[in-house]
């Protein structure tokens, strides 16, 4: 995929608004909530898009994009790890929380559908080597 191509994947219109919709249908968001949430998600895609305009070598954006992937994965692990730990303690989660897992979610598919499965094969494996070695 070439550098144009990536560009057009993420500035897609549809992001924002399929995940704001999808946020909308979880029990008590709260409208305000859900546009935050939407702009947080928003934002790291721009930032991102705005680094990849930046880059004109086609393998460098897509190390770029790699880097990117296991720093959004790295969140939603971590996001994850907190819904986990709060139902565990207290049979619910914070609903902030949980609009952002599911936010992040959106451009962790997004970015991902944008790195060959061997790259992602070798990423989940990267960031799951600490679990492995604290088992």
């Amino acid at each position: 995929m070439n550098v144009t191509d990536i560009i057009s994947a993420l500035k897609t219109d549809q992001l924002a608004t399929h995940t704001r919709s999808a946020l909308l249908e979880y029990q008590g968001a709260n409208p305000s909530d859900v546009d935050r949430v939407v702009g947080w998600m928003s934002a790291l895609r721009t930032d991102l898009i705005t680094l990849i305009q930046e880059i004109e070598d086609p393998e460098e954006v897509a190390m770029t994009l790699a880097i990117n992937y296991i720093e959004l994965k790295s969140r939603w692990i971590a996001i994850n790890t907190k819904i986990n730990y709060q139902n565990f303690r207290t049979g619910s989660c914070d609903s902030a929380t949980a609009l952002r897992g599911a936010a992040i979610s959106q451009l962790l598919a997004l970015v991902e559908g944008l790195l060959t499965p061997e790259d992602i094969e070798q990423i989940t494996a990267f960031l799951a080597e600490p679990i492995r070695k604290a088992a």
